[in-house]
């Protein structure tokens, strides 16, 4: 059996020992020192649910995709893009583009998780290529009223084939995790084209502008900050790690690591059933709870007799069996009383270990209210005095899903230790399993009327995340759900606990002569049947 290798011929060993070279260079070093790995390529454990969530459908942009056969016939469009922003600036061809680029090389592959089996020449001219079509794709993000050149182009060229493509399937590919170039590309080719410096503060502006346009357009959330232009570009790899802290803020970070080291989780601050009703009455449910509890065996063994009675053709009792259904419900309210009853006082509230949350329907039904925080994900509160949820507003359309994906993708491999926008993907997949669920969500203005996915499409949307995440630990959020389902949990047993309260106190005169009833039918029965036949009198009703 032949051994794996990364070559492909003699060249590329050539080409590897040329790339050792550089890299050990004193210079490059240094480089590669304050350079960290920004770009991956997607683990199956992430990609295996919807792996066209992450791969590029389309445009292949930077070493990973940009020589793949099914994406390679869209290169010339990309070609004429970069050759019509070329003509704009009229300073420099392809050929000294990729000449002033050159000692941006080992830079570039420092910022790729995987080998590059390209030769540094091949690279620096993808680079190139793929650095002044994005120049110009985004630029259009500056202006909305003016379209650009490459936008107008490809869609007159693929209408002669027959095909019509959106410019949304451009926009996908272009936030997916393995198809990102560095920033500091399209940094360094706009600053040699302005023949200004590097630390221009005119270029970076400039270049900020149109990055941090585009992720406001295309963001599934609203922004709760928008940093400085410049730092758009001087502070983040690539545009997909931009629209992730400006999603998740870096502060955000911070404030979850103080809470874990102060232990926030405080088992005093917890909402009671005391809290949950009124001061004035405020024992009575504790009081019914405990007194039911108590006499749940003997009411269970009355309403069973009862049921038995109610398949027996007994002339006697026919006129009384109208009245059994209404009280023969109080059985099903007594099994749910006995699965939620506490086995004491002290018992320690629902702790989450995996994500076990009612839905959006089932938190509304025991009276809990959404609105939108102020905070976006960060923002995610419980207000257990007032019973109010707050969740990030939502801006949804054709692009969110694959958005949101690849958020978490880019998340998981640069943040394995801080996964709370994975955690907040489990939180809506969690909440939302019906229609019913997003239309309360719609009506609470969590998720925006104006986005162009319907009721049907948002909830396909969420219940169709990747559950390939493994289990995620974010001390804030915890809190958070832990509060949500307490709440609920409390809340349901005080309404069950009012309505057997409404069924036994208000019936149980009634009970109290059923009983009698039945004991002295048991007593007349037994000494019937002691003197004549009795399978004669008592048959089962067809």
């Amino acid at each position: 059996m032949a051994s794996l290798s990364i070559f492909n011929s003699e060249s590329d060993e050539d080409s590897w020992v040329i790339q050792i070279n550089q890299l050990v260079d004193e210079t490059n070093l240094t480089i590669l020192s304050k350079m960290p790995v920004c770009i991956y390529q997607v683990p199956k454990s992430l990609s295996c649910v919807k792996p066209e969530a992450f791969a590029p459908q389309l445009i292949a942009i930077g070493p990973y995709t940009h020589f793949h056969p099914d994406l390679y016939p869209m290169e010339r469009f990309k070609v004429l893009a970069a050759k019509r922003l070329l003509d704009h600036f009229k300073k420099h061809d392809l050929k000294q583009l990729v000449e002033q680029l050159h000692s941006t090389g080992p830079f570039i592959r420092a910022s790729y998780h995987k080998y590059l089996d390209l030769k540094e020449l091949t690279l620096l001219y993808t680079m190139a290529i793929d650095g002044l079509f994005l120049l110009d794709f985004f630029h259009n993000y500056l202006n909305e009223n003016v379209f650009g050149s490459f936008i107008s182009g490809l869609e007159e060229q693929v209408q002669r084939s027959g095909v019509k493509l959106t410019k949304d399937a451009i926009i996908r590919d272009l936030i997916k995790v393995e198809n990102q170039i560095p920033t500091y590309v399209m940094w360094r080719i706009l600053a040699i084209e302005t023949s200004n410096p590097m630390d221009s503060v005119e270029v970076q502006e400039y270049l900020g502008s149109m990055l941090l346009s585009f992720c406001d357009k295309h963001s599934p959330f609203k922004f709760t900050h928008t940093p400085p232009s410049s730092e758009a570009v001087t502070k983040h790899d690539h545009i997909l790690d931009l629209l992730y802290h400006l999603v998740v803020p870096d502060h955000s970070e911070k404030s979850e690591t103080l809470i874990k080291s102060q232990g926030m989780c405080n088992k005093n601050e917890t909402t009671n059933i005391d809290s949950l009703t009124s001061k004035g009455s405020s024992s009575k449910p504790k009081f019914s709870l405990t007194l039911l509890v108590k006499v749940k065996d003997s009411i269970t063994w009355i309403l069973a007799t009862l049921k038995k009675l109610k398949d027996v053709n007994i002339p006697l009792i026919q006129p009384i069996k109208k009245h059994l259904d209404p009280i023969l419900n109080v059985s099903s309210h007594l099994e749910s009383l006995s699965s939620n009853t506490p086995h004491s006082e002290t018992e320690s509230p629902v702790v989450v270990t995996k994500f076990t949350i009612p839905s959006v329907d089932e938190l509304h039904s025991v009276g809990i209210h959404f609105e939108a925080s102020e905070g976006g994900i960060m923002g995610i509160e419980f207000d257990e005095k007032r019973g109010i949820f707050y969740l990030p507003v939502l801006k949804l359309d054709v692009n969110s899903e694959v958005i949101m994906r690849n958020l978490v993708a880019h998340e998981a491999l640069t943040k394995p230790d801080f996964l709370v926008f994975t955690r907040y993907t489990e939180l809506m997949r969690a909440i939302i399993d019906t229609v019913e669920d997003v239309k309360l969500l719609k009506g609470a203005k969590i998720i925006e009327a104006s986005s162009s996915l319907s009721v049907e499409e948002t909830e396909v949307l969420f219940n169709g995340m990747s559950k390939s995440i493994g289990s995620t630990k974010t001390e804030k959020l915890d809190e958070t759900i832990k509060k949500v389902n307490k709440y609920f949990h409390d809340k349901r047993r005080a309404n069950i606990c009012r309505t057997l309260t409404e069924y036994v106190y208000s019936s149980w005169k009634l009970f109290t002569l059923l009983a009698t009833f039945v004991l002295l039918a048991m007593t007349a029965l037994q000494t019937f049947c002691s003197a004549y036949d009795c399978p004669r009198y008592f048959r089962p009703i067809d």
